[in-house]
């Protein structure tokens, strides 16, 4: 038998974001089967495990849609040099650090964005990664990570010709190897893991690397998960002669399963491009606020049917800080307080989770009969009438400050009473510590 999550407030999340007072949820080999009131649900699944939710609120778990699990060592890192403009904070921070990573910090950097994920009730991970001097198999090592907490992923390696033909190599064969793993494994095993082959940006792929990707991915049907326009770098006429969308589109890299991540220096053309390939692009509002790159224009593109999702681009692993800084970074630019209300909601609450079942084939993001069974119970215990009307407000400004109890993946009870099943944080931190120091001389 299954699970009975019974005595919870639902929000469902369904169509019309449906609230059941007094509800209850069955789920039954990884899939949620029903619905209803308590007291019907108890009667109708009586030798069921059962669960008392004790009033709190059950909702699907979130997806982070874009996220460098590997920028957990990034935290506390001194620089030597301030720099000026976005591409230096990329050649001194970043491709610096990921020079750095071997195969035991790649598994401990994805175990600690992991166990923060779950602890705030985010239940799908979209990872871009990089370690050029730890290629191989350094997706298995952060799937392994990850499956020691139980999170859901889509995995990718970074491809990049900044450091040399033969890492741009080897990051396609890392990418070619995992995405048929994944493939192989999606008819039998737990559907946890799937792959896009990740690209780094434009401005760092040579001609050949795009025909080469492109012409491997033909083959496997997946899809990109590459930079764009981020930085004024993508789109330099003397690196490449072409902007970075129109490139993208020439070499087949844009398409429907494929994610762009910021767009922010898209021109209106180039946003009819996207729309037409059926690109989707993932807003990142604290990092593009933390790198002084600009805003992305989420209005423009959604009124041009671009499906746009919400990541956190390795700032934290949780959700709620992106939704509260995509809330707020709108409204301060545009000097409007009603700016994004609705699209950051439908970014948040929908397309995450439409996003993810395009490039998954999953159906995740809602408490509904026949969706996988991602669920968070949370302390929350609102204040105010809670209804479908105004759960976005109590998002933002309530439950985004109340604490997880239960995160519970593909049906499994992953974390309960705040306690990660199996998980010990204090000895994984001490031994992270280690790791980390060793790559900070490195650095």
């Amino acid at each position: 038998m299954g699970t009975l999550i019974h005595n919870v407030r639902i929000f469902t999340n369904n169509s019309y974001s449906q609230i059941i007072e007094d509800g209850a949820v069955y789920f039954e080999n990884r899939k949620i089967i029903a619905t209803d009131l308590s007291p019907d649900l108890l009667n109708k699944y009586p030798e069921s495990e059962k669960m008392d939710g004790q009033g709190k609120l059950l909702m699907p778990g979130w997806i982070n849609a874009h996220m460098h699990c590997y920028s957990a060592y990034a935290r506390g890192l001194a620089m030597q040099q301030s720099p000026q403009n976005f591409y230096e904070i990329l050649k001194q921070l970043w491709w610096r650090l990921d020079k750095a990573l071997d195969a035991e910090a790649n598994y401990y950097s994805a175990l600690l964005q992991a166990i923060a994920a779950v602890k705030n009730g985010v239940t799908t991970l979209i990872d871009h990664h990089a370690s050029p001097n730890c290629i191989d198999g350094s997706l298995d090592r952060i799937e392994e990570a990850l499956a020691k907490v139980g999170l859901r992923a889509s995995l990718c390696y970074e491809v990049s010709d900044r450091d040399g033909e033969e890492k741009s190599k080897m990051g396609m064969a890392e990418n070619i190897r995992y995405i048929r793993k994944c493939q192989d494994a999606a008819a039998s095993e737990n559907g946890l893991y799937s792959a896009l082959f990740g690209l780094h940006a434009s401005f760092t792929l040579s001609d050949q690397t795009l025909i080469c990707a492109a012409e491997f991915n033909n083959h496997m049907k997946s899809g990109f998960h590459i930079h764009l326009a981020e930085g004024s770098d993508d789109n330099d006429l003397k690196i490449h002669g072409i902007r970075a969308a129109e490139r993208l589109k020439k070499f087949g890299i844009l398409g429907n399963k494929t994610i762009a991540v910021h767009g922010i220096h898209l021109t209106g053309d180039e946003m009819d491009m996207i729309a037409d390939s059926g690109t989707m692009i993932i807003h990142n509002p604290q990092s593009n606020m933390n790198n002084a790159v600009g805003r992305t224009n989420i209005f423009k593109m959604m009124k041009k049917n671009i499906l746009v999702g919400l990541g956190s681009d390795g700032m934290n692993a949780s959700l709620y800080p992106e939704m509260r800084s995509a809330n707020l970074i709108h409204k301060h630019d545009l000097k409007d307080s009603n700016a994004g209300w609705n699209e950051v909601q439908q970014i948040v609450l929908e397309n995450n989770a439409e996003i993810y079942q395009r490039i998954a084939g999953q159906k995740i993001g809602q408490i509904t009969p026949g969706h996988l069974a991602d669920l968070i119970l949370i302390d929350y215990f609102p204040p105010t009438e809670l209804t479908s009307e105004n759960i976005w407000g109590h998002i933002l400004f309530g439950i985004a400050d109340a604490q997880v109890d239960t995160t519970i993946i593909n049906g499994r009870i992953v974390m309960q009473n705040k306690q990660i099943i199996g998980i010990d944080e204090e000895e994984i931190a001490a031994k992270s510590r280690e790791f980390a120091n060793r790559i900070w001389r490195k650095f």
